[in-house]
């Protein structure tokens, strides 16, 4: 690789006449140079004429003088220590003390060491500092040295020229810095400026701030004060309370001193009683012991029947359950036998049905057949049957008011309806008024509509309505990632800006607004359209277009991430799609994961491949419409939209109308994790006022909350309850 040289200019000479005259090579010895010459490796070197030289000296061969290399150190003049005539110690170097020198120096060291300290004499330079001049001073001492050694002259160059790219280097990069240093002050200053203005701003409520200590201190004492008083009340109260323990004492120990006289007493009488029974029957005893005998030889008898008995009861019931267990069994046997019984006549009846279900699956599959071959030959005997849904596009109302007129109607029941609708007027011909009827310049007509004379009707299609919509989304994101506050424009006012800014004329603003208006209200059903139209009246909320766009953004980098981990094959199985999918959406049904799973497979045409190429499946047209899988994403979003507007439904009850309080009553009832930002700006939202003021609104009905509600940027922040 060939290294980069750096073009060095010469730096200009120190003075005029100087270097000439101290310059040991300042000579007319060699000034002509018109001798022979010799060549080496293929460079010529000339040498001086014969007459040029003088005998014995320039003839003579050269020789370098001899120096002691321990003498190396005293190159330079060095400094000692001496004192001086009033006894102070003062720094003087070899020159200025007059010490011969011991060592003598080669003649062309001391010419150079000479010449060196004069310039910096004469320059002022002579303390050991970085400079400019000192450095002139060592280069031009330098490169006489190159030129004296002819020998080294290519090694030495090339030293010198290295430090002199390194030296301009680093200048250049100096140069380079100092903008960055004179911006990092700026920008320093500014800090300052901004941290003076903060403390100027927080000073009022850090004055505020010790007042309210101030206030918290003074609580705080009285607080203390009357905890002393309580403290006191407790001391006192603990003395009254050790006098009444103590006289409890005092009563407990009497009581129970009486208690114990009482029971030596009561023993005395037991004793006393005991032993006046034992004495009786000690007199009794000696008196009758045939009666004894009787006594026990009728015991005898009577345990020996006893025992009789009871081997005779073990031996005979000993198998034998109790009467309460038996009658137990025998209800629970009877009502098995009834439910056998009844579920016997279910198997029958349920056989019966199964064989006649069968037979009408025979005559069902047989009238199939039959009307299959009938459908396959009225298919090549007739004319295409038409789409019907097209005259939704012309009709007012949309698809969803076409298909309302139009549910099972025949062919010729469906021209009638059409000709109704052209002679009532219902019918949305394009190609009907040439001119739009101005809708005048007052302050409640958008700013894209203030016109007073008429305006040409181009005659707007879907597909141009659909791109200019697609162009005005990409103009305002631009338009809106420029501002600073954080807020959006209004949309309304943004499309006034954008056609002055497409159109320079002023009537191509108004034409171009008022067809934009038309075709959007004729193609209002379709949802991109239908959304934007709605953004547009201010009926729907702008960020539900923007919740989808970063929605969708982020579905499909948590995608590509697990393909990334799986080796970035650019696909991924049906299992770990699915599963993608109930991780991204957490909480989702799994109805609701089939359904998307089976629009992908439909739109990539991918109901026998394993794998999913997932990445085309975030496409969209020139229109900006998406395929099928995104529009069941979109519609997952929607539908979660309605349903935790319902739950508000729901915790609202039977209110109305509606106020804020009952309106955030709802909905920290119907999702107990919403944060109090997001719940402002909901609220801020259904009540069409700033945060600020919208607990200062009037109430509305529950069924505009509710609406305004569904058409706004809402969802669920916690689990649904």
């Amino acid at each position: 690789m060939a290294e980069t040289k750096f073009a060095l200019a010469r730096l200009p000479p120190l003075s005029g006449g100087k270097i000439a005259s101290i310059s040991p090579r300042a000579t007319n010895r060699f000034d002509v140079f018109g001798g022979p010459s010799y060549r080496l490796e293929n460079k010529d070197y000339p040498l001086p004429l014969p007459k040029a030289l003088k005998p014995y000296v320039d003839t003579k061969a050269g020789e370098l003088d001899t120096w002691p290399a321990h003498a190396s150190g005293q190159a330079l003049a060095a400094t000692s220590a001496m004192l001086s005539k009033n006894k102070s110690l003062v720094m003087l170097s070899e020159d200025e003390s007059g010490k011969p020198k011991m060592i003598p120096k080669p003649r062309f060291l001391e010419q150079l060491e000479n010449f060196l300290k004069k310039e910096l004499r004469a320059l002022g330079v002579t303390e050991v500092l970085p400079s400019e001049l000192r450095l002139q001073a060592h280069r031009e001492v330098f490169e006489y040295l190159i030129e004296d050694f002819k020998t080294y002259r290519h090694l030495l160059a090339a030293i010198k020229n290295e430090y002199e790219m390194m030296l301009a280097s680093q200048r250049q990069q100096i140069r380079e810095l100092e903008p960055l240093r004179q911006m990092l002050v700026t920008v320093s200053e500014q800090c300052d400026q901004k941290v003076m203005a903060l403390r100027e701003e927080e000073k009022q409520e850090i004055i505020e701030l010790k007042a309210h200590n101030t206030g918290l201190q003074m609580q705080i004492s009285s607080m203390r004060n009357k905890q002393k008083d309580l403290e006191e009340q407790v001391v006192r109260l603990q003395d009254k309370l050790q006098e009444e323990y103590r006289k409890y004492r005092d009563e407990f120990d009497a009581r129970k001193l009486l208690v114990s006289d009482i029971n030596d007493l009561r023993y005395q009488q037991e004793d006393y009683l005991v032993s006046k029974q034992s004495l009786q029957d000690a007199q009794e005893a000696q008196e009758d012991p045939v009666t004894l005998k009787i006594a026990l030889r009728k015991a005898r008898e009577d345990e020996k029947s006893a025992t009789q008995r009871l081997n005779e009861m073990v031996a005979n019931y000993g198998d034998v359950i109790p009467r309460r267990d038996f009658e137990a069994l025998e209800a629970k046997h009877k009502k098995l036998e009834e439910e056998s019984a009844v579920s016997k006549d279910d198997f029958r009846k349920l056989q019966v049905e199964h064989e006649a279900l069968l037979d009408v699956q025979k005559q069902v599959t047989q009238q199939r057949d039959e009307f299959y071959l009938e459908l396959e030959t009225l298919k090549r005997s007739s004319t295409p049957r038409p789409d019907w849904d097209r005259c939704a596009d012309h009709i007012n109302g949309g698809l969803a008011r076409w298909k309302e007129m139009a549910e099972g109607k025949r062919s010729n029941e469906l021209v009638d309806v059409l000709l109704t609708e052209i002679g009532s007027g219902g019918l949305v011909d394009s190609a009907g008024a040439d001119f739009f009827d101005s809708k005048g310049s007052g302050a409640d007509i958008p700013a894209y509509l203030r016109s007073d004379g008429q305006v040409r009707n181009r005659r707007l299609g879907k597909r141009d309505c659909s791109l200019l919509i697609k162009d005005i989304w990409r103009e305002k994101g631009a338009h809106d990632a420029q501002k600073t506050d954080g807020k959006r424009e209004n949309m309304a006012e943004f499309l006034h800006m954008y056609l002055q800014r497409r159109f320079s004329l002023d009537t191509m603003v108004m034409e171009w607004g008022y067809n934009l208006h038309d075709a959007l209200q004729r193609y209002a059903n379709d949802d991109n359209i239908g959304l934007f139209w709605g953004v547009l009246t201010g009926e729907v909320d702008e960020e539900v277009y923007h919740k989808q766009l970063l929605l969708i953004q982020k579905l499909i980098t948590a995608l590509t991430k697990m393909d990334s981990e799986q080796g970035n094959q650019g696909q991924l199985s049906r299992e770990d799609f699915r599963a993608g999918l109930q991780e991204f959406f957490s909480g989702i049904e799994e109805e609701a994961v089939l359904a998307m799973v089976h629009a992908a497979e439909v739109e990539l045409d991918a109901k026998e491949s394993p794998d999913l190429e997932y990445k085309n499946l975030f496409m969209e047209d020139d229109e900006g419409r998406t395929g099928p899988f995104l529009d069941s994403v979109k519609k997952w979003l929607k539908d979660e939209r309605k349903v935790y507007v319902e739950d508000i439904k729901v915790k609202l009850e039977d209110t109305d109308p509606v106020s804020p309080d009952d309106l955030k009553r709802a909905l920290s009832l119907a999702d107990p994790e919403i944060t109090s930002q997001q719940m402002d700006s909901y609220l801020a939202w259904a009540f069409r006022v700033p945060p600020e003021t919208v607990y200062d609104c009037n109430p509305l009905e529950q069924a505009t909350i509710l609406q305004r509600l569904e058409n706004g940027n809402v969802f669920r922040v916690g689990q649904k309850m």
